[in-house]
């Protein structure tokens, strides 16, 4: 057997790893985290009542006829928010990623004409930060001031997050086409715009149409715990169950949250392969057929136009109660207010405390995106089809159907966990979290956590199951020891990639979190909003901001960009 040599790792990936193991050090020690609830004998049993409680009414949910229709309509609620705020989000990214293009805006700059297209390319990077960087639950909140806690507020929250999350990765999927691939139409003398419409853009539509449903199902996530902060859907179900201690309702919403996911995923994936150019027959040796793919993705543009119509007719309500407030509102305070936003104090004591303010969902980010990780790694070979169920094709081995039913059960359970850790929005996980171990950052960092290995979990599966057989099968060795020396080191700087995308998520999502309790920038901002302290509120809003674009440009100067969706 001849020994398969391994990958040299890039120097950028590993001086990444070092930055954010060190960051997860210094995060350990810096962020208060309160283990008062395993102090003494005393602490855990008071712990462990508690959660006993919680865990016994989630054994019994809510299954009355009010209960279930309530969550039936809030169900919709919650689907109607997320289908129109990635509808808006999508129209809202399309013209600023193509503006933060480089291949676009930069293709044929020279001379006088290369500054005002660098300005253009760093303004429009810019509002892309602005949007990412202030996290859907906050702008949820800014907006809850004037259209008031509602559906309409949630769609709203949603498309601006979306909006830039899309911007971002769209303009960097077109700027990662080979320039080679649409050379010959530049070389005809098309423009920019000509260049990237008949070249670019088709040549990144697959992973285009890839991540926007991946935006979807995260954006179905985020709809349903908006309410929690007034933007309508099931999360407004859950904090007032929770608030009144109701743990049988709290196991209702829960289950209706995993139907919503598992259903989510289900269309997402039937979207996916329907929108293949191979038809589904294709492994069998069935020829490409054009016109077969053709109907199959009018199929689906009809479909999505369906849903978008029953969307809005769903929210047509809300919808037409925040017109009429918005008639009757003072236009003269939402535009004080909107100007203080941009506004921000300068003193040096408040800048002090935004800095200070800012380590926490940093730590929060190192702390949970290692702990996820590491559990995702671990479901990994469990979870894998092609080493559960398709390993006869590269180790040669002739499993009996005792040992491949047992292997198809590990893989059922696996992927069922991830779906259940990455079925529970980060909030619900923090709500369910806080019962044990209270309020603070340490329930909040476990939250992630769990959220982050569900979903880092099905990526990883996905980028092993994707390693070539024919690869695998030059290692020459059983199933363990191929996945450890021959998927692994190939699919390792793939997950090395989504784990430092996943990471910025992360820090985002400790800033939503502290908008309910976790503390650092996002209570700090709801503190001083509460309070009518605008140009204090504001700056915490500019720390969110800076923090993303400082994380962005460092990922950038480490070549850590999302290549794959």
């Amino acid at each position: 057997m001849t020994a398969t040599a391994l990958p040299r790792r890039p120097r950028a990936g590993q001086v990444a790893a070092l930055l954010l193991g060190l960051a997860a050090l210094l995060a350990v020690f810096g962020l208060p985290l309160d283990f008062t609830w395993l102090s003494s004998a005393a602490e855990v049993r008071a712990a462990g009542e508690r959660f006993g409680a919680f865990v016994f009414g989630l054994a019994a949910p809510d299954l009355s006829r009010d209960m279930l229709a309530r969550c039936g309509r809030l169900l919709g609620d919650t689907v109607a928010i997320a289908v129109l705020g990635t509808a808006g989000g999508l129209l809202l990214a399309y013209p600023l990623a193509v503006a933060s293009c480089r291949s676009v805006v930069l293709a044929d700059a020279a001379g006088s004409r290369a500054l005002p297209r660098r300005l253009v390319l760093e303004l429009a990077r810019l509002a892309l930060d602005v949007l990412r960087g202030v996290p859907d639950f906050v702008w949820a909140v800014l907006l809850a001031n004037v259209t008031g806690m509602n559906a309409v507020t949630g769609t709203l929250a949603i498309a601006l997050s979306v909006g830039g999350i899309l911007g971002k990765v769209l303009g960097e999927q077109w700027d990662n086409v080979a320039p080679q691939r649409y050379e010959a139409l530049r070389s005809t003398g098309a423009s920019p715009l000509q260049v990237f419409l008949y070249g670019i853009q088709p040549l990144g539509v697959r992973a285009t149409t890839s991540f926007v449903l991946m935006r979807f199902e995260c954006a179905v996530r985020n709809a349903s715990v908006i309410g929690v902060v007034g933007g309508g859907g099931l999360g407004a179900a859950f904090a007032d169950e929770f608030t009144d201690g109701d743990w049988r309702g709290v196991a209702t919403v829960l289950l209706t949250l995993l139907v919503l996911t598992a259903g989510v995923d289900l269309a997402a994936n039937v979207l996916r392969r329907r929108l293949r150019a191979e038809p589904d027959g294709s492994r069998r040796g069935r020829s490409f057929d054009l016109v077969r793919t053709q109907r199959r993705r009018r199929q689906v543009g009809f479909a999505v136009a369906a849903v978008l119509a029953a969307s809005a007719w769903w929210l047509a309500a809300p919808f037409a109660q925040a017109a009429r407030t918005l008639a009757g509102i003072e236009w003269g305070f939402v535009r004080s207010y909107t100007l203080g936003m941009f506004a921000p104090s300068l003193s040096p004591t408040t800048w002090l405390a935004v800095v200070a303010a800012a380590g926490v969902p940093l730590a929060i980010g190192c702390l949970a995106t290692l702990g996820g990780g590491a559990l995702a790694a671990l479901g990994v070979y469990p979870a894998s089809l092609t080493f559960q169920l398709d390993a006869a094709r590269f180790t040669g081995e002739r499993a009996g159907r005792a040992v491949r039913s047992w292997r198809a059960l590990q893989l059922v359970v696996a992927r069922g966990t991830a779906l259940l850790l990455r079925g529970i929005p980060e909030v619900a996980w923090l709500f369910v979290l806080a019962v044990l171990m209270r309020d603070g950052p340490l329930p909040c960092v476990a939250a992630i956590a769990l959220h982050s290995a569900g979903v880092l979990h099905r990526v990883f599966t996905e980028a092993t199951d994707d390693v070539a057989h024919a690869r695998l099968e030059r290692v020459g060795a059983g199933r363990a020891a191929t996945f450890a020396y021959g998927a692994l080191p190939a699919a390792v700087a793939q997950w090395r990639t989504y784990l430092f995308f996943q990471f910025e998520v992360n820090v985002r999502a400790g800033v939503a979190l502290g908008v309910v309790g976790a503390g650092g920038l996002g209570q700090a901002f709801r503190h001083n909003l509460a309070f009518r302290e605008h140009a204090d509120a504001a700056a915490f809003l500019w720390g969110m901001v800076l923090l993303t674009i400082a994380i962005d440009r460092l990922s950038r100067r480490l070549q850590l960009r999302r290549l794959r969706c």
